[in-house]
């Protein structure tokens, strides 16, 4: 217990030193536009197998985790996903754009993540081949995703509503797209137990900052301050915690590792 307490504090002093906050600005510059694409195709997929309207409630239950106003934001998203889907009067230059944006986000996260992993990245073929690996990520998350709504189905149907399994759900959910982050995004990440480590202990932080989050959200409306531009500002803030997140526990996977030695 106190060699893990060590790491975090390690963890902790290495994400400051690495810069870790700018990377997660950058990541929140692109993400609202790379959630685009990402909720489309999910929403297309997985609703052509289960149903446009489940996949929808599926989506907002989603966004209760994350506060009110997160919410309001992802039901506009998606009723204006659910439209596109249907009619498919998705304008091409509008799909390469918003998925070229996409492919960008996560190479930020790459790029992050290679710094703390001490990494190096130089070149355009190193770019390119990042750019190739976001893109098959990206195809992981999406039958990831398939597949935690297909048990989000299950449940539905077995009628199981209690609290304490929902949000143990929700941890073991958010939780394991992390250490998918960390294991499949970048090469040469560390082993599956370091990425099982980082990806549990940001799971923790991201359910603790959902918390504070959202009473700062109760406590200071930023819809009536800032009107409708207030989704987008919540949004921000939003993918900003949780690429913070994200980055420390790929810096706990990789101090984890080193602690014991592994080697990937």
């Amino acid at each position: 217990m106190m060699n893990y307490l060590k790491v975090l504090y390690r963890a902790a002093v290495t994400w400051a030193n690495e810069d870790m906050n700018h990377y997660a600005a950058a990541f929140s510059y692109y993400a609202p536009f790379a959630l685009v694409p990402l909720v489309l195709l999910s929403v297309g997929v997985s609703g052509f197998f289960y149903g446009i309207s489940f996949v929808k409630n599926i989506f907002l239950g989603w966004g209760t985790v994350l506060g009110r106003d997160l919410l309001a934001l992802i039901d506009i998203a998606v009723q204006n996903l659910d439209i596109e889907v249907n009619t498919y009067k998705i304008p091409v230059l509008a799909i390469v754009f918003f998925s070229s944006v996409s492919i960008f986000a996560f190479n930020v996260l790459a790029l992050g993540f290679k710094r703390t992993w001490k990494i190096p990245q130089t070149g355009f073929k190193s770019w390119f081949l990042q750019s190739l690996r976001s893109v098959s990520f990206i195809i992981i998350l999406q039958i990831y995703i398939f597949i935690i709504i297909g048990i989000e189905g299950l449940m539905t149907a077995f009628d199981v509503h209690s609290e304490p399994l929902s949000l143990l759900v929700w941890f073991a959910t958010i939780s394991t797209v992390f250490m998918l982050f960390y294991r499949f995004l970048v090469s040469g990440s560390p082993s599956v137990r370091g990425c099982l480590v980082g990806g549990v202990t940001a799971g923790v932080l991201f359910i603790f900052a959902k918390n504070l989050v959202g009473l700062y959200l109760a406590t200071k409306p930023v819809l009536t301050i800032f009107g409708a531009a207030g989704l987008i500002l919540v949004l921000l803030v939003w993918v900003y915690v949780l690429a913070a997140i994200v980055f420390y526990g790929a810096t706990v996977a990789y101090l984890y590792d080193k602690r014991t030695e592994r080697v990937v």
